[in-house]
């Protein structure tokens, strides 16, 4: 085996043991799934084919972005895309720096149950002005 396999699984391993690791990743992958879940079982009859749903609220304005219905669902694209960035980079640092591995890791979990929270405000929103 070449080097840098064998460096990669030993990376792969040492992020595995991390206990961080394990509980962060399963926290935000149960939020992404959630912000997913969500408003295909409470919205998706209601809104599918709809031209325009409301998006966004202002305190000030009242719902000031409107979009396509299919638009919803960018918040837990976004999810996904911040697990697989702050994966990868808590991959890189695993064996070098724990605690910057930690951080990515932690940032992971809080950004997924941030989306998630947005997610819930997405689908009140529709629900109230459905």
């Amino acid at each position: 085996m070449s080097k840098g396999i064998v460096e990669q699984k030993g990376r792969v391993a040492s992020l595995l043991r991390m206990s961080l690791f394990r509980y962060s990743s399963s926290v935000a992958l149960l939020a992404i799934l959630a912000s997913i879940v969500l408003p295909l079982w409470r919205l998706f009859p209601d809104i599918y084919g709809r031209p325009v749903v409301p998006l966004h609220y202002n305190i000030h304005y009242g719902v000031d972005w409107t979009g396509a219905w299919w638009r919803i669902f960018l918040l837990p694209m976004m999810g996904v895309a911040f697990f697989a960035v702050n994966t990868a980079i808590a991959l890189f640092f695993a064996r070098r720096n724990a605690m910057l591995a930690s951080v990515a890791l932690c940032a992971t979990a809080i950004l997924a149950l941030l989306l998630f929270a947005a997610m819930v405000f997405v689908v009140s929103l529709n629900v109230v002005y459905g």
